[in-house]
């Protein structure tokens, strides 16, 4: 009896910890993230080479961008700290060009991923045409190099705020 529920232990840990990963490959170099289950990543689309959608929730599908910009760490990242209030002009100017309406912004925040990776992190989240959308802004530190990412779900699907973690929190990069 112990050697089968040991058995059934690390079968079920094996394919846990050996969840699939999508590379996503440019000429600058490879971001590798979890595959998530029903998702679909878009490629080449609105000016962004890589775009991971979920499944639709509540009439909309979120979506999270993977971009190598190729730049040095040169770009000082960290002033993202000091130039909130630019930011929050910026995304009300924005706001006011489409017909929307800011509701509130996110701090500035850094985090470490599980492989080492900073990632500084900032928000907005604006109304328009009856519904609310969460937006938030990544730079991540990558050997050397700064991915962005963004981020855009309707404000009530929370539950894709935990997928977008996720899917930061198990990004990697190789030859960049």
């Amino acid at each position: 009896m112990k050697f089968i529920l040991i058995a059934f232990i690390l079968t079920v840990f094996s394919s846990i910890t050996h969840a699939k990963i999508l590379e996503l490959k440019k000429n600058n170099g490879t971001i590798f993230i979890s595959e998530k289950e029903n998702w679909n990543l878009g490629k080449d689309l609105f000016g962004m080479p890589f775009i991971y959608f979920s499944p639709e929730s509540n009439g909309q599908r979120s979506n999270i961008s993977f971009t190598d910009t190729g730049a040095e760490l040169e770009i000082n990242i960290k002033a993202l700290a000091t130039t909130q209030d630019k930011y929050q002009a910026g995304k009300k100017k924005w706001a006011l060009t489409v017909g929307a309406e800011p509701v509130s912004f996110e701090p500035y925040e850094v985090k470490i991923n599980q492989f080492g990776h900073k990632i500084h992190k900032i928000g907005f989240n604006y109304a328009h045409d009856g519904k609310v959308y969460a937006e938030k802004s990544y730079y991540i530190e990558c050997k050397g190099k700064i991915l962005f990412s963004k981020s855009l779900r309707l404000q009530q699907n929370d539950a894709h705020e935990k997928d977008f973690s996720d899917l930061l929190s198990t990004l990697d990069c190789g030859g960049v």
